[in-house]
This record gives structure tokens, sequence and C-alpha cells, in this order.
């Protein structure tokens, strides 16, 4: 609902008074034939493609792991661990 909403530049109230009709032809566009823009996971791709020939054989890249998802605070240590993994997975 609140990717139509921004797709259509209309607040989440307003999708939400769709008639049933008009919101299931929405979700069978996005579905069958058209998904709905989502910038993250255009700068996932693009990400993933540029950093992949640098990249270990099979430990590519994948985009959504440039994609951000809301996450408890890390300490210090979990933070520098990480960032060994993204090392390691760049095969640096």
């Amino acid at each position: 609902m609140l990717q139509l909403a921004g797709h259509l530049g209309k607040s989440l109230r307003e999708i939400e008074a769709l008639d049933c009709d008009e919101l299931a032809h929405w979700m069978a566009y996005h579905r069958y034939f058209r998904p709905l823009s989502d910038p993250w996971q255009q700068t996932g791709v693009v990400a993933s493609a540029v950093l992949a020939p640098h990249a270990k054989r099979g430990r590519e890249p994948k985009p959504k792991d440039f994609i951000p998802v809301d996450a408890p605070p890390q300490h210090r240590h979990q933070m520098h661990d990480e960032l060994l993994r993204l090392k390691r997975m760049l095969g640096k």
C-alpha cells in the first residue's frame, strides 16, 4: 500500500479509500505486468553489477546486500565483524 501511494503520489489514506476493484487491478499490474519502481532495488542491482567483477567467484554481492533494513544498533565489535565480512565478500 505504501509503495503504491508513493508511486501515485498519494497519501496512504487516499490509497486506502480506493475501491476493491481498483486496488485489485493495481495489485495485478504490479505482480504480472510491470512491478512498481523500487529505487533501492534498482540501486542494489547497479551496485552489485559494478562490484561483481572485483569479487571472488561465487561470492559476488547480491542486490539485497545494498538495500538498507532497520537493524538493532550494533556494538563496535559487531560493526567490525560486519566490515570484515564485507571485505571477505570482495576477496580482500
